[in-house]
């Protein structure tokens, strides 16, 4: 009986690092790579009149010349934190804690 929670567990990993799999890939406009591995998701955003999209959750809005075609007719979403220009007491690199929009994806048919 042990043992159901462990294969529940390993099945729900699986599938979530599988699901992750679809980023691994993926590269914006410019050819380069999205995704570092846990920095990308699915999003409903408003497409806007004038073709851009609106991003409810972040208050973003990604302009339309931005999105990149989708790999699977959903909307993706890749941010980062840059590094901005300080350092700690120690000399370590100060990360900014809002993120930005590394690639975004919608489907073709989404404008």
């Amino acid at each position: 009986m042990k043992t159901l929670p462990a294969v529940t567990a390993l099945l729900c990993l699986s599938s979530t690092v599988l699901a992750h799999d679809i980023y691994s890939s993926l590269r914006d406009r410019d050819g380069h790579l999205c995704c570092g591995g846990q920095d990308c998701k699915p999003v409903e955003p408003i497409v806007l009149p004038n073709g851009s999209y609106y991003l409810p959750r972040s208050g973003e809005t990604i302009p339309a010349d931005m999105a990149a075609p989708s790999p699977d007719d959903r909307f993706h979403h890749c941010i980062y934190y840059p590094m901005a220009d300080d350092y700690d007491r120690l000399g370590y690199p100060v990360w900014e804690s809002k993120p930005k929009t590394r690639c975004f994806f919608a489907p073709m048919n989404s404008s």
